[in-house]
């Protein structure tokens, strides 16, 4: 009896472990075919954006479109085919102050091939220089007349220099069809099959 018991209790296991190994093997064994592919942190995307985007009209939480114009290759293999579409949602809008243009943060959380593959995305769209669309100085409202004496002139000229006072802030917009650039934020991970 005790003999009996214990087979049974040996065979119980065994049928356990089967159960929680053997998934994990056909994981390994799907993955097999494919091989992974970085894109490294720091690099830059194109896109077109596929409608107006406007800090007077847009949200927090609001998604918007951008479209892949071109193949993007690493090496011989097509990572983001063309007509890949990047999904974005604003992070945040900044109204129009004195003497400050209106400003928004777009995030790039996706982009789904033509294939319907879905890749996950940490990039910003990248606009003079920083991931904040827009916060640029307004024009300056008013100048004044200083006399201006160069060289050796006896006689000095008027010139118009700018004031600190500056004009009322103007909404910012990425307009349909504009080309945008993306800054990737952290290393995105692709599998392509093994040809």
């Amino acid at each position: 009896m005790k003999r009996f018991f214990i087979i049974t209790i040996a065979l119980f296991v065994a049928v356990l472990c089967i159960n929680y190994v053997a998934p994990g093997a056909q994981s390994d064994t799907h993955l097999r075919n494919y091989k992974p592919i970085n894109i490294a942190k720091g690099s830059f995307l194109k896109a077109i954006n596929l409608r107006d985007i406007s800090t007077s009209t847009v949200k927090v939480g609001d998604i918007e479109y951008f479209i892949n114009p071109a193949d993007i290759f690493i090496g011989t293999s097509n990572v983001i085919p063309k007509d890949s579409v990047y999904l974005g949602r604003v992070e945040q809008v900044l109204e129009a102050v004195e003497g400050i243009n209106a400003s928004m943060k777009i995030k790039i959380y996706k982009v789904i091939t033509p294939s319907k593959n879905e890749y996950a995305l940490d990039a910003y769209v990248y606009w003079k220089g920083s991931t904040t669309i827009g916060g640029d100085l307004a024009p300056v409202a008013y100048y004044q007349k200083m006399p201006h004496y160069p060289g050796d002139w006896k006689k000095g000229a008027l010139q118009l220099v700018p004031t600190t006072i500056r004009e009322m802030g103007k909404p910012t917009a990425l307009r349909a069809g504009d080309e945008v650039t993306f800054i990737i934020n952290s290393d995105m991970s692709l599998y392509k099959p093994v040809n």
